[in-house]
């Protein structure tokens, strides 16, 4: 069975974007301060790819999430 990943987009209060990535152990790891949703996509695409060269799978946890208010 494949492993699995999964990435969340954060929506700051500043208009700027986090990335934060979950790996099937629990580990998380982000990506802060993107300037733009392009600029998201852009730094996801190589994670993709990484993550299929390695047998795994890269999911989205859910959808845009916005800043706490």
């Amino acid at each position: 069975m494949p492993r699995r990943a999964s990435y969340r987009i954060i929506e700051r209060p500043d208009g700027r974007f986090d990335i934060a990535v979950t790996l099937a152990g629990g580990g998380t790891h982000f990506r802060e301060g993107l300037a733009s949703a392009a600029e998201v996509e852009t730094d996801l695409a190589p994670l993709r790819d990484l993550m299929t060269a390695c047998g795994a799978v890269l999911v989205e946890a859910e959808a845009l999430s916005h800043p706490a208010e």
